[in-house]
């Protein structure tokens, strides 16, 4: 068994898969606030509902960036904990980038900014909100708690695809990475 987890994204998704890569289950969590402390139970209660145990994970694929600097770190350490915990278990890290194939992709970074992603290719660029604002006036962007939550050009998540065509690695720790450094004070 294999487990995919999103927790990158406005509204994380976790599924369980098999290694034909055919999906056993997959579950949307509309988050909130404090998720962090609720990551640990959500993997086990979906795993549980699934009747799966940890021990029974061969790989985690996991998108581990970008995102918010303390987030990130979560993920990071939860996902090498459970691999350290269980010894067959192997990681995947991808990024929030490869879960789309129509661009261009924005990403929120934080209430200062945006991560841009023009193509396939391109560098991905953090734009301040205010900038990214008047060069794309056209665009209407929903606001809520202050920030502007991931966007991207006509394109849904196509997971099954992704899990069809993710080539699984063998790492047996992933680190965080970052674009741009943490704002810490």
């Amino acid at each position: 068994m294999n487990l995919f987890l999103n927790a990158v994204s406005s509204n994380w998704v976790i599924i369980v898969f098999d290694n034909n890569r055919q999906i056993i289950d997959s579950e949307n969590i509309s988050i909130l606030w404090q998720e962090s402390i609720k990551l640990i139970d959500i993997i086990d209660s979906f795993l549980l509902k699934n009747n799966v145990k940890f021990t029974d994970i061969n790989n985690i694929v996991v998108v581990n960036w970008p995102g918010s600097f303390t987030w990130i770190r979560t993920i990071v350490l939860v996902v090498n904990t459970l691999a350290f915990l269980n010894k067959n278990m192997l990681l995947t890290p991808i990024s929030y980038f490869d879960l789309y194939k129509n661009y261009p992709i924005i990403k929120a970074s934080s209430k200062r900014d945006l991560f841009v992603k023009n193509d396939k290719n391109s560098i991905i660029e953090v734009v301040n909100n205010e900038d990214f604002l008047s060069e794309f006036s056209e665009i209407k962007i929903i606001e809520e708690w202050e920030y502007i939550w991931d966007w991207v050009f006509n394109s849904v998540i196509d997971y099954y695809s992704i899990l069809k065509n993710i080539e699984l690695t063998n790492k047996k720790q992933i680190e965080a990475f970052y674009v741009k450094k943490p704002n810490i004070c």
